[in-house]
């Protein structure tokens, strides 16, 4: 049997052994400097000149003095004489001056920081539980990443692009924001007010670094500009002092010209693009963007156009192979909506105008009309448009009622033969539809007064560029010239003024409107590849031009208009009835 204990060498007390006393204390000695170990110092290589009885010590590398040797051991002083017991591997003992706990492995002792192995860890939990999808979770105000005397970078990677690697923000576990790349290398930037459906704000493409706004931007200008789109330098150039964005090709595309015509920087007059159509004539085909423009102006309508020639014999054509062309403005109104013939075009019996007042309330449901006067309605002609009504009590969006232009339109409510041109009672084939009620009123009744007439039906189009136009000779650019301007309230549709109601206008081409399969009055087929070239079109006010208002008989109501005219051999400018020409260039 062994004399000392195991691990800590404790003296045992031996039977009949004298002076038990000096055992039992040796080893309480041994206790006392082992047990709640606490160190004083684990680098001081001297030992102090005035220790403590009981003062502790590892005794580091290069040990001096009654220490020298005794490197890796416990010095403990006890009354006069230094101590040293050999350390076990896994002792801890508390160095005081490193505020830490150091352990001795066998060889060394270390700071326990130093033992731990941090590395590979399968999830850490700070203030809360990890798991195995969030394998670092942390509970806590804030959480702090800072720099080791330079940068600080952090990293989110992903194995493969159509992988995601972001930040997710949520509200009560809800998803409500998340940032980064997913599904694919762009950054995206979404949004969601409910944590099911996100909204994308901003998109930066990976391949050429480009961002876009899908969802559409605020607060780039005060909300007084409106909420259009932004302006380039470029898109403002292309405008000129004209209202037609890219009407000579100045951006290097065919934007606001319609999808029908194809760019051609090569076949121009002297302008940096023309737009060209091939082949027959399907339907009408206008620019992009709406026009604003001030209805009691005069505006000048400038384009050039150019016919290609085409072999062959056309000889038995009196156009040969030139056909005809068509240019105008459609008409719309504040909101946008088309401007029609029936919406302002008014029947005239006789040359008498059928506008006119209601005698009578009409509302909805009711059978009979009664007028102030029927003098002008209609009383010969079938069409259901001249045998239906209009009542000129229509607003916008806005509230502002129109005085000569109406949606409230209505055809075949009467039949020949239903006007009383002695009681001013129109009967109607049908009851008064609701559609065409009073909004104003809750009955939908219109009152006394009201103005009414019987509608017409004409061409939609304003022709106020040309009109079955024939250039004189192909394979050489012209410049066409016409006028519009003033507001007709005469209900007959006079091409060289607006509509009523009109707030902005697009121009709109026929393009080759006498090519057809087969020709068409007296045209020939020339065949799907026959090209027409157009560019410049322009809408420009002509502050030089004046407007007269027609007083009496038939047109009544309409502008008439004078533009200048400049003579080069008297330097001289005269104003002249205004019209469409055609000049070469």
């Amino acid at each position: 049997m062994s004399d000392i204990s195991a691990n800590l060498s404790l003296p045992f007390i031996l039977p009949s052994q004298a002076q038990k006393h000096v055992t039992f204390n040796e080893g309480m000695r041994r206790l006392d400097a082992l047990v709640q170990l606490v160190i004083l110092a684990a680098d001081q290589t001297a030992p102090p000149t005035t220790p403590n009885d009981g003062d502790r010590y590892i005794v580091p590398l290069g040990a001096t003095g009654s220490w020298s040797g005794h490197e890796g051991e416990i010095a403990v002083f006890e009354e006069t004489v230094w101590q040293f017991l050999m350390p076990a591997k896994g002792w801890v003992g508390w160095v005081d001056p490193a505020n830490e706990f150091y352990v001795f492995d066998g060889t060394d002792w270390l700071p326990f920081s130093d033992t731990l192995d941090l590395q590979n860890l399968d999830m850490v939990g700070v203030a809360t539980t990890a798991d195995t999808t969030n394998r670092l979770a942390v509970a806590s105000e804030a959480s702090l990443f800072t720099h080791a005397g330079a940068g600080h970078q952090m990293k989110l990677n992903k194995a493969g692009a159509a992988d995601t690697a972001s930040l997710l923000f949520q509200t009560g576990w809800s998803g409500r924001a998340e940032m980064g790349t997913a599904g694919n290398d762009d950054f995206a930037i979404k949004v969601s007010d409910d944590g099911a459906t996100f909204h994308t704000a901003m998109v930066a493409t990976g391949a050429t670094g480009r961002v876009q706004f899908p969802s559409g931007v605020d607060g780039l200008a005060p909300a007084d500009f409106g909420n259009g789109p932004l302006l380039t330098t470029d898109y403002s150039a292309s405008k000129g002092v004209d209202l037609v964005v890219n009407s000579t090709g100045l951006l290097g595309n065919s934007y606001n010209y319609p999808p029908e015509f194809t760019y051609d920087p090569v076949v121009t007059p002297n302008l940096p693009a023309s737009f060209y159509y091939s082949g027959y004539f399907t339907t009408a085909v206008k620019m992009q963007e709406f026009l604003p423009v001030d209805p009691n102006k005069v505006y000048r309508l400038q384009s050039y156009v150019r016919q290609e020639s085409l072999a062959g014999d056309w000889s038995a054509f009196s156009n040969g192979e030139r056909h005809a062309q068509y240019m105008g403005l459609y008409a719309y109104d504040a909101d946008w909506q088309v401007i029609n013939a029936q919406h302002h075009m008014r029947y005239k019996h006789n040359g008498i105008d059928s506008l006119t007042t209601l005698a009578a309330p009409l509302a909805p449901g009711d059978t009979t009309i009664t007028l102030v006067d029927s003098s002008g309605w209609n009383e010969t002609n079938t069409s259901t448009y001249n045998r239906g009504v209009i009542v000129f009590g229509y607003k916008n969006s806005a509230g502002y009622q129109y005085e000569f232009y109406s949606r409230l339109v209505e055809p075949d409510l009467f039949d020949l033969g239903q006007v009383n041109k002695t009681t001013h009672i129109i009967t109607l084939n049908k009851p008064f539809p609701a559609s065409m009620g009073n909004p104003d009123d809750a009955s939908g009744i219109w009152p006394v007064g009201t103005k009414i007439a019987n509608p017409s039906s004409g061409s939609s189009f304003k022709y106020a560029f040309y009109s079955n136009l024939h250039v004189p000779q192909v394979d050489r650019w012209y410049s066409t010239n016409g006028y519009i301007g003033g507001v007709d309230n005469s209900g007959t549709n006079y091409t060289a003024n607006f509509p009523p109601g009109t707030t902005y206008v697009i121009p709109f081409w026929l393009p080759n409107f006498s090519n057809r399969a087969g020709g068409f009055s007296g045209h020939p087929d020339t065949g799907t590849g026959h090209k027409v070239w157009f560019t410049g079109a322009s809408v420009t006010p002509e502050p030089m031009a004046v407007l007269s208002e027609v007083l009496t008989g038939a047109n009544t109501g309409r502008k008439d208009i004078k533009a200048p005219v400049g003579d080069f051999a008297t330097g001289s400018v005269s104003l002249v009835a205004a019209g469409t020409s055609i000049d070469p260039v």
